[in-house]
């Protein structure tokens, strides 16, 4: 058997977590810029409010039922995020962390020993991180999600082979794992209406008509292991850094030091997968929907020979903005996103290029900075200063567990 732990309205529990004073107030969380609404406790969701709608537009109604407001706070989630994946590995021989709040576990038993060893594991994240969650438990991944609708309403829930039809045949079709709106849209103009129906559909039809990641969804339906453990240190093949601005950016000299705090922040994660990247591209626009003059534009360059250090890609990447950026527009967006990434022993060497050992060193010593006193401790010249277009986060609540001066008073 396998089970889906999914820890229930992840931002705004983690916003609770330190909080005693918000445990039946309704919570909302911001997305970046503070934006749109991303994340809502129970309470704030019984009162309507949907996922994604701007924040202006229901500030009043949220002030209304002294509702708490916070910016997306990603430090304190991630810590928080990390001590629950912790726990469970403690309690269950193999978990597949499939998001930031989400783990798949694999459990030995079945029957009545697969309810209770789930039982547990939500007492002990409950007693030991405090987060809420809820877990569903069935044959398949695919089976297990399914579960975990109904675990929402009684904390566990363990979908037996004998109440699959029934569960399966109250599930619309676009709600299960994997199929989505079109797919579904799809499957329901052919009949296919339900998870149930979907489960009983000819596998040469799906296979012919659709891909054969329906068709592993099809098979997972009925019971049969298809959905393959995800490799948890597989590189990315591309990295990307991109962030809307807090106001508008006008002047050349800014973007450039957007850019090099954008290459930078993909340098390391380059660096932390021990790859390099052979391409650098960089992309700049103005804000879509205000009425003004329009600009978009992005640029490659080459990195030859491949590299990951900083200074190589803020380079390439101030060069690919030199050549795109035009004067007499206000830019509201930009990015750096790396390609052509492969790990150093399948790299292509260039044999009229000596690699200089010094950069190996910068490298080792800046990680072991970073390491000891935080990401921002050193960095390169170009992405210093004061940075005026950085994320609006009017309303971030404490990073608790990973700054000692945000730490709470008593």
């Amino acid at each position: 058997m396998i089970g889906l732990v999914d820890c229930n309205s992840f931002y705004a529990s983690c916003e609770k977590l330190f909080r005693p004073d918000l445990y039946r107030r309704p919570v909302v969380v911001l997305s970046n810029n503070d934006g749109c609404i991303v994340a809502m406790s129970p309470e704030a969701k019984a009162l309507g409010i949907r996922r994604g709608v701007p924040y202006f537009q229901v500030r009043s109604d949220l002030q209304l039922y002294d509702a708490a407001v916070f910016s997306s706070n990603y430090a304190l989630y991630q810590s928080i995020s990390n001590r629950v994946m912790d726990l469970l590995e403690e309690l269950f021989p193999c978990v597949e962390v499939y998001s930031i709040d989400e783990a798949f576990v694999h459990l030995p038993d079945a029957g009545a020993e697969a309810g209770a060893a789930v039982q547990q594991a939500k007492k002990e994240v409950d007693r030991c991180v405090g987060i809420p969650v809820s877990i569903g438990v069935g044959r398949t991944k695919t089976l297990a999600k399914i579960a975990n609708r109904y675990a929402k309403l009684s904390g566990c829930f363990v979908l037996h082979p004998e109440m699959e039809q029934e569960a399966l045949q109250s599930i619309p079709v676009a709600d299960v794992w994997g199929i989505g709106p079109r797919k579904g849209r799809f499957l329901l103009r052919r009949g296919i209406r339900t998870a149930w129906d979907l489960r009983g559909a000819s596998e040469y039809w799906i296979k012919k008509h659709l891909t054969i990641v329906t068709l592993r969804t099809l098979w997972e339906l009925q019971g049969k292991p298809s959905v393959a453990d995800e490799v948890p240190c597989s590189p990315k093949k591309g990295i990307l850094s991109s962030q809307g601005f807090s106001s508008e950016i006008t002047r050349l000299e800014d973007m450039r030091q957007v850019i090099a705090f954008y290459a930078e922040k993909t340098a390391a994660k380059l660096s932390a997968q021990g790859s390099s990247a052979g391409f650098v591209t960089v992309h700049i626009r103005t804000h879509r929907f205000k009425e003004q003059k329009q600009y978009v534009n992005s640029m490659t360059i080459r990195l030859d020979p491949p590299s990951r250090y900083p200074p190589d890609i803020i380079a390439a990447a101030q060069r690919g903005l030199d050549r795109i950026y035009r004067e007499g527009f206000a830019y509201a967006k930009a990015g750096v996103y790396l390609t052509g990434i492969d790990l150093p022993e399948s790299r292509q060497l260039n044999l009229f290029c000596r690699e200089d050992p010094r950069k190996a060193a910068v490298e080792q010593a800046v990680s072991d900075i970073h390491g000891r006193y935080g990401r921002r401790s050193i960095h390169t010249l170009g992405s210093g200063g004061t940075h005026q277009w950085a994320m609006r986060q009017n309303l971030l609540s404490p990073r608790y567990t990973t700054r000692w001066e945000e730490l709470p008073q008593v």
